[in-house]
């Protein structure tokens, strides 16, 4: 499986066992085929191991949708039945884990397969009657659904006594559009830049922000003017304890959060100051302090929260301790009804109660359904565009438009290609 922290390109038990870059990359460009716009994209993934002993992250990348079903040996009608009227699709993910790297390498070996075999089925069932958007949102759910339950039951199987978990962001693209789930921490930016020629008009950008010009020039460059404004925008919502919607959702559970507050000076410790981009995001932190809050900023304070005094997420794979279902008395998942869910459950013995808490539970304290928002790409006046996933090992320490400064400048200007660098997970 591509080692620790590793990825999975197509089959890793076929021929085409961790295929490189060079393999699976195209450039990105817009063409026809069969009276349809075909987006080709190049993809790029990197994953380190930060302050930790271990890394307990893992990705996909799969450029090609059809190759991955025929190296799995299924029939060719399986893939036209699952994808009807596409003609072409990409899967990408990462799964950040935690407390072990179980259900981050599960969910990396799994998600995919489950994937096919979901929207086979509801493509079977539904047959025609949906837009591409409202069919990938059922089965993405679906999908992850099915991969929660398959990994929880698989932790106590055979002996097992596995506690871990992972949060996971999933893009999966079929012709010009674009999916993206996401459950628990991790982030997904997109940015676009516009051509002015011909006096193009920049619409529906609502919700986008606008990269200023004059940090392209602090990077060296000089074409932006020519070549149009650059707009990024954060696509997913992340899933933390201190939100809201999250709290009142794990509290009407008999959940409790607890909070922590801290400095993160270890993070001064940890940075490169000959980097250049590292001093850039460093002055731009303190020399816009009275104008804005930077998410990043390595001196200030930060709030943690945990579920039940534990889980610094709310939506994950895995986490069974935290699910209804797997701690009813003589619960067998294989035989699942979701009347279950509703029922009151006893809390696990590992959990360190408040006092006068009566121990019990009513629902799933961790939730494992995501978020998924969908986009166009290859749109009109659209020069260059590029999607950022990455798990919040980068976004704690970078805020969305630092991140995005750094990729425009590798991609657009230095016009490096997607494989020779990548955003590392620490």
């Amino acid at each position: 499986f591509g080692g620790i922290g590793g990825g999975l390109f197509c089959n890793p038990r076929q021929e085409t066992q961790l295929k490189h870059f060079d393999e699976i990359n195209t450039k990105v460009k817009v063409s026809k085929e069969k009276g349809r716009s075909v987006l080709k994209w190049e993809v790029g993934a990197a994953s380190e191991c930060g302050i930790r002993n271990s890394n307990e992250d893992a990705y996909v990348a799969i450029a090609n949708l059809e190759k991955f079903v025929a190296a799995q040996g299924r029939s060719s009608s399986e893939y036209n039945q699952s994808f009807p009227g596409s003609t072409q699709q990409g899967l990408y993910a990462i799964f950040d884990g935690h407390v072990g790297n179980h259900a981050a390498r599960f969910s990396a070996e799994r998600f995919p397969n489950i994937l096919i075999e979901e929207n086979t089925l509801y493509q079977r069932q539904n047959e025609a009657n949906h837009t591409i958007e409202e069919g990938i949102q059922v089965v993405l759910q679906t999908t992850f659904s099915r991969l929660d339950r398959e990994f929880c039951n698989l932790c106590t199987t055979d002996g097992r006594t596995w506690d871990s978990g992972s949060t996971a962001l999933v893009a999966l693209i079929v012709d010009d559009t674009v999916s993206l789930a996401n459950l628990g921490d991790c982030r997904g930016v997109v940015c676009r830049q516009f051509s002015n020629q011909g006096g193009t008009v920049v619409s529906d950008m609502e919700g986008w922000e606008v990269l200023p010009n004059e940090h392209d020039r602090c990077h060296g460059s000089d074409e932006s003017d020519e070549r149009g404004h650059l707009y990024w925008r954060e696509i997913t919502e992340t899933h933390s304890p201190l939100f809201c919607e999250e709290r009142l959702r794990i509290e009407t559970a008999n959940g409790w959060i607890i909070t922590e507050t801290e400095i993160p000076t270890g993070q001064l410790h940890r940075m490169d100051f000959f980097d250049p981009d590292v001093v850039d995001i460093v002055q731009r932190c303190f020399g816009e302090r009275f104008d804005r809050q930077h998410r990043s900023d390595p001196v200030r304070q930060i709030q943690i929260a945990r579920t039940c005094g534990d889980l610094a997420v709310s939506r994950a794979i895995g986490d069974r301790d935290f699910k209804a279902a797997y701690n009813l008395p003589h619960g067998n998942m294989n035989d699942f009804d979701h009347s279950n869910i509703a029922r009151s459950w006893e809390g696990p013995p590992v959990f360190i109660f408040p006092e006068n808490h009566s121990g019990r539970f009513k629902g799933d304290i961790v939730s494992n359904v995501p978020d998924i928002k969908c986009f166009k790409v290859g749109q009109a006046g659209v020069v260059d565009e590029f999607l950022l996933m990455a798990c919040d090992g980068l976004w704690d320490v970078m805020d969305g438009d630092d991140a995005v400064r750094i990729a425009k400048n590798l991609l657009f200007d230095k016009k490096n290609e997607c494989k020779r660098w990548g955003l590392s997970s620490r």
